[in-house]
């Protein structure tokens, strides 16, 4: 049943993206010197920062686009919203003179990719759309449904496009530039794993330097913690709160076995993964992970034992578990992050969030408001304007410094001040910036005041070292229009064994695994292999 919904998916994919964009209607100036970069002035903004302006001739006609924003449910201050608020006015200011009004589309943070997929096949997707998974947007570009973007890169700052070329070029797909990179400066881990200190030495026990140290530190907590959820987790169809844990069982000495699984959420089908099932098996029964986690799939549970300080182990915690130093209802709460799961090769590298950020592309239904697509991206490729974005306006959600770079206020000020709690959810093209490298403490300690300095040190130091890029595939291949789909049914794969039985764990392990081969899944590692194997 699953192969045959895999087959209509994409065969309904196919259908609706490759017909014309009369889904959406909007007139356009296409005057060729309106997007040129020779003579930009510098305004000063409302906020009293200096802000580029293209130097573009006012237009009487104003293009309406969409753009993609991840909701992710929080509360905005006294008329203010997601998709109006002092940041969306702020660009509308700037654009509206170049002839486009920006409306932003809200799609949940959670499962947004498969969100993405149902307003697409109904026509009704935003013109401009970010994406963590290169599988996707090689299948939708093969399948005809997204505009080449290769044409308008001269629309880009060059400064954009002369420091990220390559980037640039790894969003190509068979010559077709199918997508534009959100670019690092520099970048860490993918996901952080916290532990709480002050509940291991409560114990007389010494902070885990292993997997097994670990293990018995989170049993321990269970007997000495009875209020306390020894490893959080949820049910969000998402890979966070179990990858690093399963790679430990995994080796990277392969290179060939690399390429095979780690482009996406196979990564946790490594050879070994089995036995790190297993365990998270044997964590349900015990309890050290609450049974009922496969209930909580909108993390709400997930997050307020965070918030509440009521867990002991994260393993995708960064800002919740440090927001938590305001909100735990425990005043020793100290939960650091650690080190502290090393693979089969005895290394304890997890995976970064790769060497750029995401993937925008534009849906085939925007091609007739490309030119004014064109023009808010290279709005966003901007630096200038990228701060400004990424900080929720320089006055609003961030101060200057005393050497005149911003420093970020806290999420609940920057929600006070009428803009964003996570503005930098629309900086998609440039997502930071070279003067922050030096300054990752002194912004932490600005956004969450309450965290102590030597907790955020340790912080920033862990997340810029042990980590590996993943070796992605290149080229876009066959197999790649079934990822979309086996990656939410890997995840499903894993609750389901975590879920089994006390004895049905083989059992259940079969048969789940079945419905991933029946889905393609041998398919997909058979087609990398052969790439692997003729390209190196």
């Amino acid at each position: 049943m699953k192969k045959q919904i895999s087959k209509l998916i994409a065969i309904l994919l196919i259908a609706v993206m490759a017909l014309s964009a009369c889904s959406k209607t909007g007139g356009e100036n296409t005057d060729s010197n309106s997007d040129t970069q020779s003579g930009n002035s510098t305004t000063i903004s409302d906020s009293g920062s200096k802000t580029p302006k293209s130097d573009i001739s006012d237009t009487n006609e104003i293009v309406e686009i969409t753009v993609m924003v991840y909701d992710r449910g929080q509360e905005f201050s006294a008329g203010n919203s997601l998709t109006d608020n002092v940041l969306t006015r702020w660009v509308n200011e700037r654009m509206e003179p170049q002839g486009v009004h920006v409306t932003y589309v809200p799609v949940p943070r959670s499962g947004a990719d498969n969100e993405v997929n149902l307003m697409l096949a109904a026509g009704t997707a935003p013109d401009i759309i970010r994406t963590y998974d290169r599988q996707r947007v090689a299948t939708y570009g093969s399948q005809g449904g997204l505009v080449d973007l290769g044409p308008y890169l001269d629309r880009f700052t060059t400064d954009y496009v002369t420091k990220n070329q390559d980037a640039i070029d790894w969003c190509k797909f068979d010559g077709a530039q199918y997508a534009i990179p959100g670019v690092y400066v520099y970048h860490g881990k993918s996901h952080e794993t916290y532990l709480r200190e002050d509940l291991v030495k409560g114990m007389g026990m010494e902070m885990p330097k292993t997997r097994d140290e670990l293990i018995k530190v989170l049993y321990a907590m269970k007997d000495n913690y009875p209020d306390i959820t020894p490893y959080a987790f949820s049910g969000k169809i998402t890979d966070g709160n179990y990858t690093n844990f399963l790679l430990s069982y995994t080796s990277r000495a392969n290179e060939r076995d690399n390429y095979i699984y780690e482009p996406t959420f196979t990564i946790v089908l490594k050879p070994g993964h089995k036995e790190g099932l297993k365990q998270l098996n044997r964590f349900v029964l015990d309890g050290i992970i609450d049974p009922n986690f496969a209930l909580d799939t909108d993390s709400t549970l997930y997050n307020q034992a965070i918030a509440n300080g009521k867990v002991g182990f994260v393993m995708d915690g960064s800002a919740a578990c440090i927001d938590a130093y305001e909100t735990a209802e425990d005043p020793n709460y100290r939960m650091v992050e650690v080190d502290t799961l090393e693979n089969a090769d005895g290394s304890y590298e997890v995976p970064s969030q790769d060497a750029f950020s995401h993937y925008v592309y534009v849906p085939k239904t925007a091609e007739d408001r490309i030119e004014a697509v064109m023009k808010y991206l290279n709005f966003l490729s901007e630096e200038q304007n990228a701060i400004e974005i990424s900080y929720g306006i320089i006055g609003y959600g961030a101060a200057l410094g005393d050497d005149g770079s911003p420093v970020g206020r806290s999420k609940t000020d920057k929600l006070a001040a009428g803009t964003s709690g996570n503005p930098s959810d629309s900086n998609f093209l440039v997502t930071n910036f070279e003067f922050e490298m030096d300054k990752k403490v002194d912004n932490w300690l600005a956004s969450t005041p309450h965290a102590p300095k030597d907790v955020i040190e340790h912080k920033v130091e862990s997340q810029y070292s042990n980590y590996f890029d993943k070796c992605l595939i290149g080229s876009a291949l066959k197999t790649d229009e079934y990822v979309p789909l086996l990656q939410t049914l890997i995840v499903e794969f894993v609750f389901k064994c975590m879920n089994a039985p006390e004895g049905k764990f083989d059992e259940v392990y079969d048969a789940e695994y079945q419905i991933l081969v029946d889905n393609h899944l041998q398919e997909v590692l058979d087609e990398r292999a052969a790439w692997y194997d003729a390209n190196h």
